[in-house]
């Protein structure tokens, strides 16, 4: 309901104020297609862009969270689109080598203004809903594109990224060289639909990182420890299902405040039916504290190899974190210096 009352803002208000943006489903493998643009998956914080009438802008996140606040050199970007429109995209920041850094953004977000001059950020749109008070989601994709690309005039903290047409499996293969997530594939033809899972959006990933569902926490065994380990989950065909613990990764502050959420949401007995055997103490906790892992594979008995910590992901639902099973095929190297290589350089 919720999904159809997001459309209905767009199609009918000529200022929304409030859209959760569509989402992807994961492909089996890279593929190439005249039917779909291609784009690089930048591993930020998705939120909409609203730009008010008088100029003025608010970002909200996923859980439709206002975060305007926060970051106060993303101010004046109004001036670069058109105003009374709604635009898609990504919130980024980069390391030293200009790749994409989640681990700073995050630490960028939880300091908010104060950190607006060490960490430099970028808004990197990549769809259009509303242009100058003209809904466009009813629109195929590559005339929405198209129309975005006119709308906005890109440089300081704002970019509309590139995409390249057809060629899938060469973007992918630059995404693994240079280390990104992965890739976005769009069906050319596509409308928006706020608020769901598509299958005319298809996301392909390089780096293996997922959300998953944080179901307790092993009790410390070092002194100074908020924790030894968090058991994670995901849900499958209605049922939770647990995928082993994550130990490493944390930075003091953050195990600080993850500890205290568990705290805060702990209950007696395990939210899994049936319980697993463990062989730790465990203070369970209600499923409603999502994390993203990176992790190497999924072991044959259901669980994560090698996973580590990724960050925090308040404005995921606990509902979004299932199980991607996709298959990778390789079709050879792509260089520097080719279309797909150079797309994978970040705007700024």
């Amino acid at each position: 309901m919720q999904a159809m009352a997001d459309q209905l803002a767009i199609d009918l208000d000529g200022s929304p104020t409030a859209i959760r943006p569509m989402q992807a489903v994961s492909a089996e493998a890279p593929f190439s297609s005249d039917e779909y643009l291609f784009e690089v998956k930048w591993d930020g914080l998705r939120c909409l862009l609203f730009v008010d009438w008088d100029g003025r802008i608010h970002l909200q996140d996923r859980a439709l969270t206002d975060i305007t606040e926060r970051l106060p050199e993303l101010r004046d970007i109004g001036k670069q689109v058109a105003r009374g429109s709604v635009l898609d995209g990504e919130l980024v920041a980069t390391d030293q080598q200009g790749r994409p850094d989640c681990h700073a953004l995050r630490g960028r977000l939880l300091g908010g203004a104060e950190l607006a001059d060490t960490v430099p950020l970028a808004y990197l749109a990549f769809d259009a809903l509303h242009l100058s008070g003209r809904a466009q989601a009813r629109q195929p994709l590559h005339r929405r594109r198209a129309r975005l690309q006119r709308a906005v005039t890109p440089g300081g903290h704002l970019f509309v990224p590139y995409h390249i047409d057809g060629e899938g499996v060469e973007l992918y293969e630059a995404c693994l060289e240079r280390g990104l997530e992965g890739v976005m594939a769009k069906h050319r033809d596509s409308t928006y639909v706020p608020g769901q899972r598509s299958p005319f959006w298809l996301k392909v990933k390089a780096v293996k990182s997922d959300d998953f569902v944080v179901l307790g926490a092993t009790r410390a065994v070092r002194p100074g420890e908020p924790f030894g380990a968090l058991l994670v989950g995901y849900h499958e065909l209605g049922r939770m299902l647990p995928c082993g613990s994550v130990g490493g990764g944390y930075d003091d502050d953050v195990a600080e405040a993850i500890a205290e959420r568990v705290v805060e949401l702990s209950v007696d007995e395990c939210p899994l039916d049936p319980a697993p055997v463990m062989t730790a103490p465990v203070d369970w906790c209600r499923p409603e504290l999502v994390i993203s892992v990176r992790y190497s594979e999924w072991s044959p008995d259901g669980t994560l190899r090698f996973p580590i910590f990724n960050g925090l992901r308040p404005e995921i639902h606990p509902a979004e974190c299932v199980r991607h099973r996709p298959r990778v095929v390789l079709a050879g190297r792509t260089l520097p210096g080719t279309p797909a290589y150079d797309l994978t350089r970040f705007p700024f």
